[in-house]
């Protein structure tokens, strides 16, 4: 099973699946692998074993993991294996895939953690625009909050990813998109381009957007020391990290009239179902607005005149 497991992590990386992703998957098969062990007195499991699981025993698999593990982690394993037999079954390595109807678990929807408008104030102010890291610093805050960026796609901008002059930048992967930008953010970075970005390059040559001290690309463990502390600097309590910041991003944005449709366009999310953690946020206006265009509010004081009539 160690090299049905490698071939499928194999697979994913020509698709582009982040370092990440590809380790998750891989640990989330070797529990399993563990698993069918045990339940084989620790020999090695074969294909034909394989070939005999049924639906039930992923089901009780399943059911075992939600005994140690969050609802969202279990949802994770039982990707990683729908995955893994989807795999098996182009391969026509298996004739049908027992994973199909082994459902995930319900995930609680809670409210993700978020910044207010003034700590992220605070949190962009931080960097000094009079020092070249401070310069860039800032761009790589600016980009991450106003577009909404996940940190491998801030890290991963190139220069020709950058449509400066129509107020867009075009993110990279499994789902290319362009993503509008500020006006601060495209006069910040545009200061950081004139004065800082070239004279920090390793290679003159490279297209990297945000290189570190060494002038090779920014890495995550590098950018995550740089927002934290940025936000010490700036005297935030709260907790910080790039995840928080996104949600930032889209609670602030739902909170000034966005609607999830396009929130879920601007995180390049492929189902709606994805925004739905920020479903508890309303607009200021919530209220006000359902009562005046919601057609049976209106309708409510005719109604009740017409009953009283009777």
């Amino acid at each position: 099973m160690d090299d049905l497991i490698e071939q499928l992590v194999v697979d994913l990386k020509k698709k582009k699946y982040s370092k990440s992703s590809l380790e998750n998957h891989r640990r989330d098969l070797k529990r399993f692998q563990q698993w069918l062990q045990a339940k084989h007195q620790d020999r090695s499991i074969l294909l034909s074993d394989l070939n005999q699981l049924s639906h039930t025993d992923l089901q009780d698999y399943r059911n075992e993991l939600l005994h140690t593990l969050k609802e969202r982690t279990v949802a994770r394993h039982i990707s990683s294996l729908k995955l893994f037999f989807r795999d098996l079954e182009v391969q026509g390595l298996v004739p049908k895939n027992p994973m199909n109807l082994v459902s995930f678990p319900k995930i609680p929807v809670s409210p993700p953690e978020s910044l207010t408008p003034q700590e992220v104030t605070a949190l962009l102010d931080s960097p000094s625009s009079e020092h070249y890291l401070g310069l860039r610093d800032k761009a790589m805050l600016e980009l991450a909050y106003s577009s909404g960026l996940k940190i491998k796609e801030l890290l991963n901008l190139d220069i020709e990813d950058l449509f400066l002059d129509l107020g867009f930048i075009k993110i990279r992967g499994k789902r290319e998109r362009m993503v509008p930008m500020t006006q601060k953010a495209i006069q910040i970075v545009e200061r950081y381009l004139e004065e800082s970005r070239s004279s920090r390059l390793l290679n003159k040559e490279d297209s990297c957007m945000f290189p570190n001290r060494n002038g090779t690309r920014m890495t995550r463990i590098g950018f995550w020391n740089m927002m934290k502390k940025h936000a010490k600097r700036a005297g935030i309590q709260s907790k910080i990290n790039p995840r928080i910041v996104r949600h930032s991003f889209a609670i602030h944005l739902i909170q000034n009239g966005i609607d999830l449709p396009s929130i879920q366009k601007l995180f390049g999310y492929k189902e709606l179902d994805a925004t739905l953690q920020y479903a508890h946020v309303n607009r200021p206006d919530y209220f006000e607005v359902y009562q005046k265009y919601h057609p049976r509010a209106q309708a409510q004081s005719t109604i009740s005149t017409y009953n009283e009539d009777q």
